[in-house]
């Protein structure tokens, strides 16, 4: 077993026999004979697990675990005593021992203590690392800086709806629970509706619940994500995929906060805020009739636009920073940081999947280390160039001009191209909306392009 245990005792045969039967085990042992000596052997070994004698000669192993929780609150400290009582028991467990025990004992009663208690710390670590993961939107650009202090005053006025906007991967639901973790809402339910992965004949339901007998198979009354999400936060994710009959419902609903279940009577309300997050231009959705504009209107009281990663790399140093310790945690790791090398290739990256990206790639990079810094060896493939053909609307990455000469009409050319690329993908393809993005007029566009008549395949933010 892969623990550190540190036994103290003043008898010599017991430290003996717990030092052998324990290496045995697979456990990496120290002992000491007192506490004082077991003081320094833990600041040296910096133990998980302390087997601890009650009576040590002319002193008490229990006046020391204090000593011991400040080296290191999570030890985990297991009393030994051939004169317990369970008043004894209820003053160490007040000091901080996790667990105490009578003597005579056996190796496996002790062993079954320690894998017990190793267990249970590391559920809570697990537990303390899930909460530690950040709610907060990273960055020092303007634009995070803009949308922080939407989401200061979003948190203090949780009464008005907000609608996000932005690529996959830019971080929409993290603005959104910050805005819900921030608020007088924090303590009440946050609800994820993803629409697009919700059948549509099912989205109602999900939504607002049913009574019984309202179709086949309702054999009792159901109450609704809305209805269960009284008081709290209710994140409609991929917004722009709801159906168009779902949609005048939703809007009905934001009118006043009520709604019948299917099959109902009975008004219903509940006071919940309404999120809503989407990769779609809602703009040009509703241009096309596949999103009701009263519905957009109204969910645009307050909107976030998330930019993409590549338009804010100053932020992907505090990104990396983060990630970097969270995986640290995560996988047991002490990675001290990141080369300037590899730093350099991140903050030129495309990240066509954004913050999600940039996170599977320091995840990889941090599960495969094996130095004390991340220099990017650990993923070839991402150490590979990117062709900006090949990602259209990605901005073209700069070379590291250290590794030898470029053509610098080659990189410029193909740096306009990346622009290019990026604009077409905004305006769907279409080249007159491309050409006012680009302050330039459509014949320029088209020659810039070389004449082609028809442009290359494009996707928009999704």
């Amino acid at each position: 077993m892969n623990c550190k245990l540190l036994i103290i005792d003043d008898e010599p045969l017991i430290r003996m026999s717990l030092e052998s039967g324990f290496s045995d085990l697979g456990y990496h042992v120290r002992t000491a004979e007192s506490a004082a000596e077991g003081l320094k052997e833990a600041e040296d070994f910096s133990p998980d697990v302390l087997l601890l004698d009650n009576r040590l000669k002319n002193d008490s192993g229990l006046s020391h675990v204090s000593e011991f929780k400040a080296m290191d609150e999570d030890l985990i400290i297991i009393l030994m005593t051939a004169y317990g009582s369970i008043q004894q028991a209820v003053e160490a467990m007040k000091q901080g021992v996790n667990h105490f025990v009578q003597k005579p004992f056996d190796l496996e009663e002790i062993q079954l203590i320690i894998e017990r208690n190793m267990q249970q710390r590391t559920n809570a670590r697990r537990l303390e690392l899930m909460q530690r993961r950040t709610r907060k939107f990273l960055g020092v650009s303007p634009a995070v800086r803009k949308i922080r202090e939407a989401i200061d005053i979003l948190a203090k006025t949780d009464n008005v709806d907000l609608l996000v906007c932005g690529e996959t991967g830019t971080g929409k639901e993290v603005v959104v629970r910050e805005v819900h973790e921030k608020s007088a809402r924090a303590k009440q339910p946050f609800v994820k509706i993803n629409c697009s992965a919700i059948p549509e004949n099912l989205l109602e339901s999900e939504l607002f619940g049913y009574e019984k007998g309202a179709f086949t198979g309702a054999s009792g009354s159901k109450k609704g994500l809305m209805e269960l999400s009284d008081g709290g936060t209710v994140f409609l994710d991929e917004i722009g995929e709801m159906p168009l009959a779902m949609q005048a419902k939703l809007l009905s609903f934001l009118e006043d906060r009520s709604f019948k279940r299917i099959g109902g009577l009975r008004d219903i309300e509940v006071n919940v805020r309404i999120a809503a997050a989407t990769n779609r231009n809602l703009e040009e959705e509703v241009r096309r009739g596949t999103f009701r504009e009263d519905l957009y209107y109204r969910l645009n009281v307050m909107q976030i636009l998330i930019p993409p990663l590549r338009e804010r790399p100053e932020d992907i140093p505090a990104l990396c920073s983060y990630y970097l310790e969270h995986y640290n945690l995560r996988f047991g790791k002490k990675l001290t940081g990141i080369s300037p090398d590899f730093m350099d290739q991140l903050m030129h990256r495309s990240w066509k999947g954004n913050v999600r990206e940039l996170r599977n790639v320091l995840e990889r990079s941090v599960l495969l280390s094996t130095g004390d810094i991340l220099d990017g060896s650990e993923s070839e493939a991402f150490r590979r160039a990117e062709s900006p053909s090949a990602r259209p609307g990605a901005f073209y990455p700069m070379k590291d001009l250290k590794k030898g000469p470029v053509d610098l009409k080659q990189e410029v050319d193909a740096f306009e191209r990346a622009y290019i690329d990026r604009a077409l993908a905004l305006s769907d393809g279409n080249l007159s909306r491309a050409a006012q993005l680009l302050s330039c007029t459509r014949f320029t566009l088209r020659r810039r392009l070389g004449g082609e008549e028809d442009t290359p395949e494009v996707t928009g933010g999704k």
